[in-house]
């Protein structure tokens, strides 16, 4: 990827994206769209306390994991590199956990994409990042 204009770097199949969670969401969702896999890194290693992923976007890969058949998801061990493989988008009914809490209470050190500093997501951040999933014939 170049490191100036943000364009992934599409030598292989693969789309590949060096600037970490920036777009999480919507990178996931366009490679199991596409049936392309995804290898994000440079997720958040500048955060001493808390690099990596956050809870609540291991908690929407669990959801896309729930929601298709044959994903597979790989995560090094410190949480700033995954790789995500696309399986097939199942229909149906699932159901899934989503760890919210309030804005007030539940606070890290670390900061959300806003700048502020709040530790969880409501379930709408999850419902906002499948929405394009959804069929259009309802």
């Amino acid at each position: 990827m170049s490191a100036t204009t943000g364009k992934p770097t599409t030598k292989s199949n693969t789309l590949k994206f060096n600037d970490g969670a920036t777009q999480f969401r919507q990178r996931l969702i366009t490679s199991l769209l596409s049936h392309r896999p995804l290898l994000l890194r440079n997720i958040r290693p500048d955060d001493i306390y808390a690099p990596g992923l956050r809870e609540y976007e291991a908690s929407f890969l669990r959801l896309l994991d729930r929601m298709t058949n044959g994903t597979k998801i790989e995560i090094n061990a410190t949480g700033t590199q995954l790789r995500f493989k696309p399986g097939v988008l199942l229909g149906g009914e699932i159901e899934h956990v989503c760890p919210v809490g309030d804005h007030e209470h539940n606070r890290e050190s670390n900061s959300n994409d806003d700048g502020g500093t709040i530790a969880k997501r409501s379930a709408g951040w999850y419902l906002e990042g499948i929405f394009p999933l959804a069929r259009p014939d309802g």
